[in-house]
């Protein structure tokens, strides 16, 4: 749609917008740059650049506005500069920045309530709240501006409304408008800042406008006695009303007098009027022309749109997590240390909730890490990888897609990161508060005190970990994650405080009769996580920034069937919305429909471990996860003079805990071990297929298949039992390997294949021939046999290893001194071996790195070799 300006509404409009800036425009020491380009304010009001200067300059020629000269040319508002400062500006042209401002320092200025010059030059050159907040020079730049300009505004500030997702920080924005305007003298210190939540009271509307506007006794049933209001308790300073649109019409009607004169009356008056000075800044969810009355969004003229946490930097993301670690260390007065890729997985994983979540999420890991130092007595708080939920984990997956976003990061994404809470934050001066994520209690203390308690009752540390553990989720769950009941339905009037009412019923016309369609997969949830989408995308759309699928093409082919349904379903979103969605639009649908059809995101495939001997089980299923960097495989050990029922009781309770409705796969090795899925399946009702003879490979492959979405058992079995069975071949059989031009046998492709997967960005089939060889010569050297166990072993973990030294990742090793020293010999031959490969990778191995090595053999081989 393009928009015609006659030339008089057009300078209005950017002289609008130039008054708008210089008001909320600050000096602060060291500046050497005042005033807005031509170029911004024209993106601001939606003109052209050539017209906007076109405009400014007759602006200037009629002494309204103020030019300074330079790279770029810059503009200020005359009569705005001088109200808001005191002073008198003689000329309209300045040859450079330097020579206004220091015109600005040299003037005899005055501030708004009168006072001289030495108490007003430190408010010129502040830094406000507003300044402070993450993001306040990026994603939060033009908001900011925007809020300073209300403050500022003469005489009495102007009320504001400020839109964003649930968990966006309104509340934290609004606190710091406050703070704000104290610190430049808009309020006094002693200026109270007061919060309401419409919401609280949405279902009693008498209730909700009797604690807002104060009532008379016997205004109604139960008034014995006159009540101040919330307005009384504002007066001189911010009234904050969150979740404006659960305020009835009647209230908001209310509202009209006090913001227009000033005055108001509390229920029961008829007569009496009071008088009030209160600054409005309201916060929604929803699309305020929906849900307000007009006449009332008349009265906030300033509208700000804060953005979800997607739309934040990278760099703001960290900083946020950085606080958020810092919060919860000085909580619990301990260092908390956490890992690299802990930090990389929250920093990148899909973050609904936002900023809010963001946080909740930090606290129940760090929740989950003090449980874990309770029992470990460290010298500071933990927080590894497999502290984290397994949607937080899966935020590493998008390393590759974000590489380039990170390396323009900062900071040091190679090394932990230890958060220390009797220190200072550094990176934020403002303490970050969430409205609806505060925890009513303190959790940590709850874990100690529960800790001593469990103790007292004689109970294993295992036991009070496993009870512990399951308080902490409750805790979380109850307080934190309240949208969904126990039936794991969405109750409509909770689902209507995060998306407008108009987006729900536009969803609800989309999907209506593609149930039918998509097998009757479209529950109270899935019109939820469709409405959220879409309340997202509108907001997207609003600010000019839609996301793009490159692959568009092909996944429009691959999924037929899929796309022609999300084809109908955006049509009809278009029709009821009003608005133009991206065809990109189609392709999320689509993915989000197949997605449905093959099985929820996070329902993964369960792996059950079951062998024979002391830790069998248990070594294979460890070795699988750290290599796959997961805590996916589950193991049962079976000392030979165990019972075979006790062994089958911990499958069964194993395997109900790692059931998500895919079904469970086991994997044994021989005897009666092999009927246990079938009795499992019995006894639960869960679907199991069992595979005998089970080895080190086929449990990582199992495992990493497993994890894949569109995974189901059957098909795993089918894939695992190929590998199975290669593995029991003649290890000469030979197959034709094109790609690499010789034969291969077929355990070394699989295993190739199974490094190529794993593998970032290392050439499989060179790493295979390098530590091969390698393998063999240490083997030499000490009198080793080789078998195929060693082999994956020393293959999977040297490979990674190789790969975290080329990206400078190496992993610490502690009491390294002490490792040479009882396997002198043996970390002298490796060292000696490895040199091969540093020449190769061109990288220099760390004694750390090679100290795990040295584990491996070791372990293997159950010897010191140390003579």
């Amino acid at each position: 749609m393009i928009t015609i300006f006659n030339d008089s509404s057009r300078k209005d409009k950017i002289y609008q917008k130039l008054k708008e800036l210089t008001i909320s425009l600050q000096l602060k020491n060291g500046i050497n740059k005042v005033g807005f380009e031509a170029e911004y304010i024209g993106r601001l009001v939606g003109i052209d650049r050539a017209n906007t200067s076109r405009e400014l300059n007759k602006l200037v020629k009629e002494k309204k506005s103020i030019k300074i000269k330079g790279k770029p040319v810059l503009y200020l508002d005359r009569k705005s500069l001088e109200e808001k400062w005191g002073c008198r500006i003689e000329n309209s042209v300045f040859g450079s920045c330097e020579e206004f401002i220091s015109l600005l320092k040299e003037s005899k200025l005055f501030c708004r309530n009168g006072e001289s010059q030495k108490n007003t030059s430190s408010n010129i050159f502040l830094n406000t709240a507003l300044d402070n907040m993450i993001g306040a020079h990026e994603s939060l730049k033009e908001q900011i501006e925007k809020a300073k300009a209300a403050i500022l505004y003469p005489p009495n500030g102007l009320h504001t409304l400020i839109i964003g997702p649930t968990g966006a920080g309104k509340t934290t924005f609004a606190e710091a408008m406050y703070k704000s305007a104290i610190q430049l003298g808009i309020f006094p210190d002693d200026a109270p800042f007061v919060i309401f939540n419409c919401a609280d009271y949405a279902d009693n509307p008498q209730l909700l406008l009797s604690q807002l506007f104060g009532y008379v006794k016997g205004a109604f049933t139960g008034a014995v006695a006159e009540k101040k209001g919330i307005i009384d308790e504002a007066d001189g300073g911010v009234l904050f009303l969150d979740e404006i649109h659960r305020l009835p019409a009647e209230g908001q009607e209310m509202l009209f007098t006090l913001i227009d004169k000033g005055i108001y009356r509390r229920m029961g008056e008829s007569t009496t009027t009071r008088k009030a000075k209160v600054l409005i800044i309201a916060a929604t969810t929803e699309d305020p022309r929906s849900v307000l009355l007009s006449t009332f969004l008349r009265r906030v003229p300033v509208l700000i749109q804060l953005p979800s946490l997607e739309s934040r930097t990278l760099k703001e993301r960290f900083t946020f997590i950085s606080q958020f670690f810092w919060e919860e260390s000085r909580r619990i007065k301990i260092p908390i240390k956490a890992s690299k890729e802990v930090i990389k997985a929250l920093l990148l994983y899909e973050c609904l909730g936002n900023i809010g979540q963001l946080k909740s999420d930090i606290q129940l890991i760090c929740a989950k890490a003090f449980l874990e130092y309770m029992v470990s007595k460290k010298e500071m708080v933990e927080v590894k990888l497999s502290t984290l939920a397994q949607n937080i984990q899966e935020g590493l997956f998008k390393i590759k897609e974000k590489r380039n976003e990170l390396s323009l990061l900062e900071i040091n994404l190679h090394e932990d990161v230890i958060f220390e809470g009797n220190k200072e934050f550094i990176d934020a001066k403002d303490t970050f508060i969430m409205d609806n994520y505060k925890t009513r209690d303190d959790f940590y203390e709850i874990i100690v005190n529960n800790w001593e308690k469990y103790e007292k009752e004689g109970l294993t540390i295992q036991e009070i970990r496993e009870k512990i553990g399951k308080e902490i989720s409750e805790y979380f769950e109850k307080f934190l994650h309240y949208l969904e009941d126990k039936n794991e339905t969405v109750n409509r009037e909770v689902l209507l405080k995060f998306v407008s009412p108009n987006i729900l019923e536009a969803v609800e016309y989309a999907i209506s009769g593609i149930s039918e369609k998509l097998e009757n997969l479209i529950t109270p949830k899935v019109v939820y996580a469709i409405a959220l989408h879409v309340s997202t995308l509108l907001e997207r759309i609003k600010m000019g920034s839609v996301i793009s699928y490159p692959s568009q093409k092909n996944i429009t082919q691959e999924f037929q069937f899929e796309y022609n349904i999300a084809k109908r379903v955006k049509e009809k979103l278009e029709e009821k919305l009003y608005v133009k969605m991206p065809e990109s639009e189609i392709v999320f649908l689509t993915m989000f429909f197949h997605a449905l059809r093959i099985g929820k995101k996070c329902e993964t495939i369960g792996v059950l471990v079951i062998a024979h001997g002391d830790s069998a089980a248990t070594t294979m299923a460890n070795v699988a996860n750290t290599l796959l960097g997961v805590d996916h495989a589950k193991a049962v050990d079976m000392p030979l003079k165990e019972k075979v029922e006790v062994v089958l009781d911990k499958a069964v309770k194993i395997a109900r805990e790692i059931d998500t409705g895919k079904g469970v796969l086991l994997l044994v090795d021989m005897g009666s071990l092999v009927t246990f899925g079938e009795i499992i399946m019995q006894k639960t009702g869960i679907p199991t297929k069992t595979i005998e003879m089970v080895s080190t490979p086929l449990v990582i492959e199992a495992t990493r298949k497993a994890l894949m979405p569109n995974m189901n058992l059957d098909k795993l079995v089918a894939e695992v039992t190929t590998l199975s069975l290669a593995l029991t071949k003649d290890k000469d059989l030979k197959i034709d390997m094109s790609e690499f031009d010789l034969n291969i046998p077929f355990f070394k492709k699989n295993l190739i294949n199974v490094l190529d997967k794993t593998l970032t960005f290392l050439n499989p089939y060179k790493a295979y021939e390098v530590l091969e060889k390698v393998l063999n010569e240490i083997l030499l050297d000490i009198n080793g046999n080789y078998d195929d166990e060693i082999l994956v072993k020393f293959l999977f973990h040297c490979s990674c290893m190789i790969e975290r030294v080329i990206q400078y990742q190496s992993l610490p090793y502690e009491d390294l001194d002490f490792l040479k020293k009882t396997h002198h010999k043996l970390f002298l031959v490796i060292k000696k071996h490895f040199e091969v490969v540093e020449e190769v990778f061109g990288i220099n191995i760390p004694d750390s790195e090679l100290a795990y090595v040295v584990e491996i053999i070791s372990t293997h081989f159950n010897t010191l070799l140390v003579k």
